[in-house]
């Protein structure tokens, strides 16, 4: 009786460590799987970004938000298809537009910190440049122009934007 003791305790101590063995292979196989689905899904998702710069982005506008949501800038076509850059302050305040006039003369306009026009730089229709400084007010308070043909005219306004001194 004693050797079928022996005998069984053989064999039970075979069994485990059988089993043992086949739970390091179980847990091998499980983390080799998961490795292989995470990278089989890494390459679904990279095959689904583009990688590289769009050739062409069709769009009437674009608008840039800061990190809060706030538009700080934006680029678009207006209705009477004038288009134009505007950039925008933290204070939701316009500070400086670009633009191109739906006649095609182009200009660039500062504001202030209260978002009243202070400055205008601009081309006529006949491609003339002209310079504009406003007062607080809003009223023109100088002007450079320089007409095509003719000699260069300044000009200095009052506080009501009515003419007070002018060259030539």
């Amino acid at each position: 009786m004693e050797q079928a003791t022996s005998e069984l305790s053989e064999r039970l101590s075979r069994l485990e460590h059988q089993q043992a063995e086949l739970l390091r292979s179980n847990r091998r196989w499980r983390m080799m799987s998961g490795a292989l689905l995470l990278l089989c899904g890494a390459m679904v998702i990279m095959a689904q970004s583009t990688s590289g710069v769009a050739e062409s982005l069709d769009a009437r506008q674009f608008v840039l938000h800061d990190s809060t949501g706030k538009v700080r800038g934006a680029l678009g076509i207006t209705d009477d298809g004038s288009v134009g850059l505007n950039f925008v302050d933290s204070k939701d305040r316009t500070r400086i537009t670009l633009d191109v006039a739906s006649n095609g003369t182009p200009g660039l306009d500062f504001y202030d910190q209260d978002g009243k026009l202070r400055g205008i730089f601009a081309l006529g229709p006949e491609g003339t440049p002209g310079l504009g400084l406003y007062g607080p007010d809003g009223h023109l308070r100088t002007s450079l122009d320089v007409p095509g043909g003719k000699l260069p005219g300044l000009a200095f306004y009052h506080d009501d934007g009515k003419p007070a001194w002018g060259a030539p």
